[in-house]
């Protein structure tokens, strides 16, 4: 056995060492100098996982590229948003028209365009109302616990209890149709899912070390939950925006569908959709065209807050 181990220390101590960072180290070592470990931070082993992840990067070009269209995308054509032409109504797309005309012959790049930074405009904004509201609610409600978390967790089930899109097109129906109505509209009703998501990592949180440190310490409460338990709740937070988003598109393109969310002159992906079906036999393309940039949208938004839940918590790629 000694002859054995000997054989191997030589096997050992005669190999090549193959990347200059072994050498580095070795010298480091046999110098009795410490080494020198690359540090890492959460946020940066969060940013290379989900650069890691394909689906999710190319989900993210996508967004860009559609960020990117409605942006620029009615200033690269020649045509006006409501340029009217008779003669060229219900044209396929040619080199001249790129998604062909609607029935008053209306450029439809232009529109699906305008139309996308009408959907975008409304998903975002009313989200970020949501996650607004959500998260005050949510960390008040489980920071406080007891009696007033009760009460107020009881509330947000009878909210629950209600149907979504009925309770919206009510919201609608008293507000009236347009761009801030339809905001306000799926941010009332969508600000739940939000407050329990907050309340429940509030609630897990609040008993940690840091915590009862900072009780011991005479922090006041608002100090306690906006300095040391909502930065903690970021991620959750960034993961539920990204997978709100595509609620509220297929939101306001249901209710726009129907006649209740954004009338002209303005327009969104869901009035187009309206508009093609009126004409879904004769003419299918004005109506597969904003469903397929909705599709497209909505898997994309998914597949990139699936992307970051799995980067900043493995485990739940683990448990899949």
């Amino acid at each position: 056995m000694q002859a054995v181990a000997a054989s191997a220390a030589d096997e050992v101590s005669t190999a090549p060492v193959s990347t200059p960072s072994v050498r580095e180290t070795l010298r480091d070592l046999d110098a009795g100098q410490p080494l020198n470990l690359k540090q890492s931070t959460l946020w940066g082993d969060t940013a290379r996982r989900f650069f890691h992840n394909k689906a999710a990067m190319i989900s993210l070009s996508i967004l860009v590229l559609l960020l990117i269209y409605a942006t620029i995308g009615p200033y690269i054509r020649p045509y006006g948003f409501s340029d009217q032409d008779f003669s060229i109504a219900h044209q396929l797309p040619t080199s001249e028209h790129w998604f062909g005309t609607d029935m008053f012959g209306r450029d439809l790049f232009v529109r699906v365009a305008m139309g996308a930074r009408v959907s975008l405009l409304v998903a975002v904004a009313a989200t970020l109302v949501v996650l607004m509201i959500g998260v005050l609610y949510g960390s008040i409600s489980g920071f406080a616990g007891g009696r007033t978390d009760d009460i107020m967790m009881r509330f947000v089930d009878v909210l629950y209890g209600l149907p979504y899109l009925p309770f919206a097109i009510i919201l609608l129906v008293i507000l009236g149709s347009g761009i801030v109505p339809m905001l306000l509209a799926l941010a009332i009703v969508g600000w739940l899912t939000a407050a329990r998501l907050v309340r429940g990592q509030l609630l897990t949180l609040k008993q940690n070390e840091y915590v009862e440190a900072a009780r011991a310490l005479g922090a006041p409460r608002s100090r306690i939950v906006f300095r040391h338990l909502l930065p903690n709740t970021l991620g959750i937070i960034v993961v539920a925006m990204f997978l709100e988003i595509p609620g509220m598109i297929l939101g306001e393109a249901i209710l726009s569908f129907l006649g209740l969310g954004i009338s002209a002159p303005n327009a969104s992906w869901g009035t187009l959709a309206q508009d093609g079906w009126k004409a879904l036999r004769s003419y299918p393309w004005l109506i597969i065209l904003p469903g397929l940039f909705i599709a497209v949208t909505v898997l994309a938004f998914n597949f990139v807050g699936d992307g970051f839940r799995d980067a900043i918590d493995p485990r739940t790629k683990e448990t899949k």
